[in-house]
């Protein structure tokens, strides 16, 4: 996804899912670099649609022991955003 210089940090922020939690998300290939709020989106329909018994969902829809993120700006986010489903919303 992110084809800038060796080193240089992506705009968009990106998460990958580690190999040792694969097993928890078919279909999602682990170790790939993905827009992390498409994957987010993409993460919470499959949840919604179709519950895995073994996993719940935390107070983040990426759990940050299962993947790693890099890039992104978090002076663009806007103040409102939620990122969070534990946010209040406003």
């Amino acid at each position: 996804m992110f084809g800038g210089p060796v080193g240089e940090q992506p705009a968009v922020r990106e998460a990958r899912l580690r190999l040792e939690f694969a097993a928890l998300y078919p279909g999602l290939e682990p170790g790939a670099w993905q827009d992390a709020v498409a994957l987010a989106e993409q993460m919470l329909t499959e949840h919604l649609l179709r519950p895995s018994p073994g996993y719940m969902l935390t107070e983040r829809v990426l759990a940050k022991e299962h993947f790693e993120f890099r890039g992104g700006n978090s002076g663009g986010r806007p103040r409102i955003a939620r990122t969070r489903r534990t946010d209040p919303a406003i």
